[in-house]
């Protein structure tokens, strides 16, 4: 892709003076400003991509670490709206100075609903990884606004799976991308990767290799635990977690199924250790009411850069390869196998998330990949105006719209948000 007629390219040098930033800009007067990534700049066959799919909170969080972190080279950035300011790979560029990278940045504003324009463009991009955040809405207003108690009420039977339509459209656009680029990439899929990745491997039988966040972050908590309470050295310590979003949303006391197991120096400790108290310190968090987007972004740029690692990384994955929830694992030459620990198999350990997906209104998915609520959460929903029993690919923007609508009724009724 040329520079656009009416615009002048520059590449941003500081330090060494090694190329670390360019884009390309309209000249005032000369039409709309575009943002674009200079393809007439030869990428080097060692050179490591990583595109990441929406820069709003989350993605804004894994851009900044990104560009703080070793293992990649260039970081390619999409976005459907104009900056409406500084663009943020601007001060991306310039703050990863001050950590001694001076990495390749290219930014590219496009619709992710224009599925041919995203293909063309990872056709040209060839990422090595596409880190994906985008969603039509994130309801978090809602989350947070001074709701009647009723409404509340309903609104926690609904469940977290009521907004899944706007997680999985532009998740479901990307893999539709991807497929029509012709390119080999992975996919690491941030927006409730629980649900939405095995949704899309059941309709297109390729999708995310990995997700982010939920059962990683649960994982995280009980290593801190270890370490910062009982002393033990990291190194001592091997964490096996197999459980799902409903586990970090409601906790063990919910009922919601798990597998934990512990070793420390390798000897087997899980049954002296609650998973509640470990997931309770230092302090109870309030998920839904929290800024979650620093952690999530952490876990996502985990898992990114552990597909282009030379060296195999044990971790925890959520939605590896479409499988429900989340699990331990070891991320290896750009694969993601699970590592469950001795005596849980893989069916085992994947019946305990699909019955967890029922803490976040998911009875079922069908082997086309339509998500099927269960009865409690639907009848929430038809109380509050949203009349769904599924989430079905064919009629995806039409859901997402029809939520939006509801959205925005629920949060300006009089005395309902403040």
């Amino acid at each position: 892709m040329g520079r656009p007629a009416d615009a002048t390219s520059h590449t941003i040098r500081l330090g060494s003076g090694r190329p670390f930033a360019h884009c390309t800009e309209a000249k005032p007067g000369g039409g709309p400003i575009q943002t674009v990534g200079p393809s007439q700049v030869a990428r080097s066959p060692a050179m490591t991509t990583i595109l990441l799919s929406g820069v709003g909170a989350l993605g804004g969080w894994a851009l900044e670490l990104l560009a703080r972190s070793s293992g990649v080279d260039r970081i390619v950035t999409v976005k459907r709206n104009p900056w409406p300011g500084v663009a943020l790979p601007t001060l991306a560029s310039i703050g990863a100075v001050f950590q001694g990278h001076t990495k390749r940045f290219e930014h590219h504003q496009i619709d992710l609903n224009d599925v041919s324009a995203l293909a063309r463009l990872l056709a040209e991009v060839k990422p090595d990884v596409v880190l994906h955040s985008a969603t039509v809405r994130s309801p978090r207003r809602l989350m947070n606004a001074t709701v009647d108690p009723g409404i509340r009420s309903v609104l926690s039977q609904a469940t977290f799976g009521m907004w899944l339509p706007w997680h999985l459209l532009p998740a479901a656009r990307l893999t539709e991308a991807v497929a029509g680029s012709g390119i080999e990439t992975k996919v690491v899929n941030a927006s409730f990767p629980d649900v939405v990745n095995p949704a899309i491997w059941a309709h297109h039988g390729h999708g995310p290799v990995a997700g982010a966040g939920n059962v990683e972050v649960c994982a995280a908590q009980v290593l801190r635990y270890l370490v910062d309470v009982d002393g033990n050295d990291p190194a001592d310590v091997e964490v096996s977690l197999v459980g799902s979003h409903a586990l970090l949303g409601y906790g063990p006391t919910a009922g919601v199924p798990y597998h934990l197991q512990v070793l420390v120096g390798g000897r087997d400790v899980t049954g002296v250790y609650s998973l509640d108290a470990m997931l309770e310190w230092p302090e109870p968090i309030q998920w839904s009411k929290v800024d979650v987007f620093s952690l999530f972004a952490a876990s996502a740029v985990k898992n990114a850069l552990a597909l282009v690692a030379a060296e195999p990384v044990q971790t925890h994955v959520t939605g590896p390869n479409g499988l429900p929830g989340g699990y331990p694992a070891l991320v290896e030459e750009g694969e993601v196998v699970l590592d469950l620990p001795d005596g849980l198999s893989s069916d085992a350990a994947v019946d305990i998330n699909r019955r967890a997906a029922r803490w976040d209104g998911i009875d079922h998915i069908d082997s086309d990949g339509t998500v099927v609520y269960t009865d409690l959460a639907r009848g929430a929903m038809a109380e509050l105006g949203y009349h769904e029993d599924s989430v079905r690919f064919g009629d995806l923007a039409l859901q997402a719209d029809r939520l939006s609508d509801l959205y925005e009724r629920l949060t300006t009724l009089e005395g309902n948000y403040a």
